[in-house]
């Protein structure tokens, strides 16, 4: 009787609350665009780190050697992607468990602010390695390079995390900004690429433009946070109403797996997806190569990968995360699981477009515009896919159960992603 009549005076109060303090609104909707700002940002370091290829061949390359292709690549060349991504993936796992183990004992702000801060540095070294000459101690700044890169990802890493726990403190509308946020970075990044190959500027040029530009846009993102900080009254209020709610909320083992068989069939259709995406975008897709590629055209040969593998994967994967916002639907958990199920079939058809080299497998679809259109539709269910099941977690939780529904799909979401990574080099070995 005493917790219902507690659970009843606290309902009164939040009904006195909203009648003389109403809800604030998001003013010229600076906080909306905030989250835009951060979703990219989660992901804006790693993405950049990877599409500076050139910068970091044209590193590893063999000093004596001018010109090196795929089949003369010195060991610190061929090595570096798949040492990339081992430690890429130790890091995420590493950082998201001390991120859930300290996460009641350092303030979101301070998770925020340190993660912005840190990735700043990271970058600032990066940059300053690009105007150093590292020929005579390549496997010092291969070692360095890998060393930055831990930190790196681990930092996305936390701030994912934190940023998924704080935007389930504000209205579920939040969260569209976020998951697209993560679109907005591959298409940024894949239009930087066309550029810097459209100008022809060296590798030098081009891994400096890279890695400049993502620190200047870690400096707008944490001016863009502190701001709202210190001038968003919407920001501030939900921020101190939600901390206020949750800390009378208490995480047990019982409400996790209760909440997980609420959200499973969504978790499950967002691990299917991203675990696809990841499998095959970009570790085969990247290996596409036009079927006339070697005539001398300039579109076959050099943008083809970039504008078709990229660019517009990334604009429609965006386009569907925002579609999905506004459409809504299916609702039902269990037709989105068995439309992500049918998803799977694009993973052996885009394997039998051309992806070069390949021992194995014959090339069954041998004309662009079926890649394309495979392209198209393969990140368009992506996006659609992904954000759908993100929007409707809100319809099936209580207020209560926000921020812990978060914080699941984000490690559902890095799950997924690392996992299935690693089963890419399998992908690739199979053509």
């Amino acid at each position: 009787m005493t917790r219902q009549r507690e659970e009843d005076h606290g309902a009164i109060e939040r009904m006195i609350e909203e009648q003389f303090d109403p809800p604030l609104n998001d003013r010229f909707y600076t906080t909306y665009m905030m989250f835009y700002c951060l979703g990219t940002a989660s992901l804006l370091p790693t993405n950049f780190f990877t599409t500076a290829t050139d910068y970091w061949m044209y590193k590893f390359r063999d000093p004596t050697n001018e010109f090196y292709t795929s089949e003369n690549r010195t060991t610190l060349q061929a090595e570096f992607v798949s040492d990339y991504s081992i430690v890429t993936h130790i890091s995420n796992i590493v950082f998201i468990v001390l991120t859930l183990i300290f996460i009641k004992k350092v303030s979101m702000v301070k998770r925020i602010v340190a993660a912005l801060c840190g990735s700043m540095i990271m970058f600032f070294l990066t940059c300053v390695f690009v105007q150093v000459n590292t020929d005579s101690w390549q496997l010092g700044f291969f070692i360095t390079t890998l060393v930055i890169a831990f930190i790196l990802t681990g930092l996305c890493a936390m701030f994912t995390a934190t940023l998924f726990e704080m935007v389930a403190r504000f209205p579920p509308r939040y969260v569209i900004p976020i998951v697209s946020g993560y679109s907005v970075c591959g298409v940024f990044a894949a239009a930087l690429q066309i550029i810097c190959l459209s100008l022809e500027a060296s590798s030098n040029t081009t891994g400096l433009t890279y890695f400049t530009i993502g620190m200047f846009f870690i400096v707008l993102t944490l001016t863009a946070f502190v701001a709202s900080l210190l001038t968003s009254q919407f920001f501030r209020t939900n921020l101190r109403k939600e901390v206020e709610e949750s800390m009378k909320t208490k995480v047990t083992k019982r409400a996790i797996f209760s909440l997980i068989n609420k959200l499973k069939f969504y978790l499950i259709s967002m691990f299917i997806v991203l675990g696809c995406s990841i499998m095959i975008h970009p570790a085969v897709t990247s290996l596409v190569v036009s079927i006339e590629k070697g005539n001398g055209n300039k579109w076959n040969d050099v943008f083809f990968v970039p504008v078709i593998t990229f660019f517009v994967y990334f604009v429609v994967d965006y386009i569907g995360r925002e579609l999905a916002a506004v459409v809504k639907k299916p609702s039902n958990g269990i037709v989105i699981l068995i439309v992500s199920c049918c998803r799977i079939a694009f993973v052996p058809m885009l394997m039998l477009c051309n992806a070069q080299p390949r021992s194995h497998m014959p090339v069954v679809f041998d004309k662009d515009y079926v890649y394309i259109i495979f392209i198209v539709i393969f990140s368009f269910t992506n996006g659609y896919l992904v954000n759908l099941c993100v929007i409707q977690v809100p319809t099936v939780t209580t207020k209560e159960e926000k921020e812990l529904s978060m914080l699941i799909i984000m490690v559902f979401m890095l799950s997924a992603l690392g996992i299935c990574s690693l089963l890419s080099p399998a992908m690739v070995k199979a053509l």
